[in-house]
């Protein structure tokens, strides 16, 4: 039997949303696309008070991926487009996993574009572009990654751009990102600041117009 492929181990039930630039180096932080727009008003109202956890409209908690999904509905919703069942599995990375993979004990496959989430939806549907070179990354941009932790093990996590700089110590972009986080318990900016490339990590970006 095929199993499906849950980003950070478990991924909530699919649900119907109810639609509630600058350049690299900048460490602003306020919105400046309209993705990023209306995450802040999602946060603001709709998941007001929300929590980090499988998602749960009576106990108030959604994890990355429904966070974004939110976001896709609603942006595709006001551009008069479809946010449909199909895009929203293939968001959440639900997929067999060809061989039985185990993606947090051998992380993603590099050549299946699929693990890329939100940003192989934006491609494969032609909502926006992919964003290879991490000079071009502005805030606003949906971002995947997966990263190996120490113990070798791997996690996925998925957000939207809130800024980005260039160190100029380590000659690496580095940026804060906005979504739904563990280590912050719910929707926020993110506390840790993100190595955009890396040996032990993938990371996915895209920009939708």
């Amino acid at each position: 039997m095929k199993r499906l492929l849950y980003i950070l181990l478990l991924i909530p039930g699919i649900t119907t949303w109810a639609p509630a630039a600058s350049m690299p180096g900048n460490t602003g932080t306020g919105p400046v696309s309209e993705a990023l727009d209306i995450a802040h008003e999602l946060d603001e109202g709709t998941f007001r008070g929300w929590t980090y956890g499988a998602y749960s409209a009576g106990r108030k908690q959604l994890d990355c991926t429904t966070f974004i999904s939110a976001v896709m509905d609603t942006l595709l919703s006001r551009k008069g487009l479809d946010y449909t069942p199909e895009m929203r599995k293939e968001l959440l990375i639900i997929h067999p996993r060809p061989g039985g993979r185990n993606v947090v004990r051998e992380g993603p496959d590099p050549s299946d574009p699929r693990y890329a989430g939100a940003v192989y939806v934006i491609e494969k549907y032609g909502l926006g572009s992919r964003i290879k070179d991490m000079s071009q990354v502005k805030p606003g941009d949906v971002i995947q990654y997966w990263k190996r932790r120490s113990s070798g093990s791997w996690f996925g996590h998925a957000a939207l751009i809130e800024s980005v700089r260039h160190d100029g110590t380590d000659g690496k972009y580095k940026a804060r990102i906005f979504g739904a986080h563990r280590s912050s318990g719910g929707i926020a900016v993110s506390a840790f600041e993100l190595h955009l490339t890396g040996d032990d990590r993938l990371v996915y970006i895209a920009r939708i117009p």
